[in-house]
């Protein structure tokens, strides 16, 4: 799926290109942007900013890290659109952008603050947020009773109702409610939402080394005493949970499966219909997935002002509403959730254009005040939380690494590469 996205951003970006050259446009002498981003679905934004308007022109090119692309490239681009843009490295081939809002071009209080204030660094606004996702468990709409929140479901009750769940017969579980090992990432959930804080770092990455040590205490209490065992947990996972998550849940075995927002809300419409959904948090804060999307002005842009033309038409409600309306015209809302892969990070767009297109959103709206954002974090972390954090996580609930080892893994990996 991802291939295809990339392969039709592709054929757009170039079919742009040679047009813009047949007719005698030059990137030296005409306002055309160049637009660097992983994100498939601003082939189609640009396009529809090109008819919008008759000055100005952006032309998309696809980079598979956008943030290392930059840090890398001999020339910058005009805009770089994409993940992990916060590290130092990136940061420093941006230019503030606090001017869009103090000239009133483009409104700060359409941001969800916790996004904006990230892309913030000493006072000055480098990084616009685009896109943001946020992770759930799923459940049979039959099992509602079981659950009595109705928006979202903190770490205790998700333990205690897993447990209540649970049937054990002889000396083996024929039901389960819910294993946090049962899904990797939700490792990493519960260490981000007892602030392990995750950072950019001289040495690689740091991290809060008590908070870290809570959660894994945590994780490892959890399953002791809800599941008895890693053992059991990986004995029953084995056994039964080799199906998709809203699969799983719909056949009783478990009672809670995790899934991300965009995932959640690409499932075809006969799968969405037959499971209920809530928001993890800890402390009343739903945290944020790393991968938030954001954009900047990149120094030395050829066309600053075709840039900033694209910027203004993008952050604006009444376009991200016509786009919303447009990717469903074109269907390719099945394939990628809401505004390039995610919730809008302006707040109007999700409050009222969201819920018309996903009913099952309604009531169950991102919390603005409750949004827990990750630490600014380098341009290569899925490759270290893959490699590194994520394994860490995982052998620590089931045995008991000390943070030196997480140090020393670090350490070994910065070896080898």
């Amino acid at each position: 799926m991802k291939k295809n996205l990339i392969r039709a951003l592709l054929t757009i970006s170039l079919g742009l290109l040679a047009s813009l050259a047949f007719s005698g446009c030059s990137r030296k002498g005409e306002p055309i942007a160049i637009i660097w981003t992983n994100r498939a679905e601003f082939a189609s934004y640009a396009e529809l900013f090109n008819k919008s308007q008759s000055r100005y022109r952006v032309v998309v090119e696809y980079r598979e890290n956008p943030a290392g692309a930059l840090i890398n490239a001999k020339e910058n681009p005009d805009i770089v659109i994409g993940p992990w843009l916060k590290g130092e490295k990136a940061r420093s081939r941006l230019i503030p952008v606090d001017y869009l809002f103090n000239e009133l071009r483009i409104s700060s209080k359409l941001f969800y603050y916790p996004l904006l204030d990230l892309g913030n660094v000493a006072g000055r606004q480098y990084l616009l947020p685009v896109s943001f996702n946020l992770p759930a468990l799923i459940f049979s709409p039959e099992k509602q009773n079981l659950v009595s929140n109705d928006f979202s479901l903190s770490l205790d009750e998700i333990r205690k109702i897993s447990r209540e769940y649970n049937v054990k017969q002889r000396a083996e579980y024929s039901r389960m409610g819910f294993a946090p090992r049962w899904d990797r990432e939700f490792l990493y959930i519960v260490a981000q939402m007892f602030n392990a804080r995750f950072e950019e770092d001289a040495r690689l990455i740091k991290w809060n080394e008590k908070y870290l040590a809570e959660a894994i205490a945590y994780l490892d209490d959890w399953t002791r005493t809800s599941n008895g065992s890693s053992r059991n947990e990986d004995d029953f996972q084995f056994k039964y949970l080799y199906d998709p998550p809203y699969k799983l849940v719909t056949g009783g075995r478990n009672l809670f499966s995790y899934i991300a927002s965009d995932e959640l809300f690409t499932l075809p419409q006969d799968k969405l219909q037959n499971v209920n959904f809530r928001w993890i948090t800890k402390a009343g804060k739903t945290p944020v997935s790393d991968g938030i999307i954001y954009l900047g002005i990149c120094k030395k842009a050829r066309n600053q002002d075709a840039a900033e033309a694209f910027l203004i038409w993008f952050f604006n409600e009444k376009t991200q509403k016509e786009i919303l309306e447009r990717s469903r015209d074109l269907g390719t809302l099945k394939r990628s959730f809401g505004i390039s892969g995610g919730f809008s990070a302006l707040k109007p767009v999700n409050e009222k254009a969201f819920p018309l297109l996903y009913p099952s959103l309604l009531g169950h709206l991102p919390p603005a005040d409750s949004l827990l954002v990750p630490k600014i974090l380098p341009n290569n972390w899925e490759i270290l939380k893959r490699e590194i954090v994520i394994p860490y996580l995982a052998d620590a609930v089931s045995g008991s690494p000390t943070a030196e080892e997480l140090q020393e893994r670090i350490s070994d990996w910065k070896k080898a590469h």
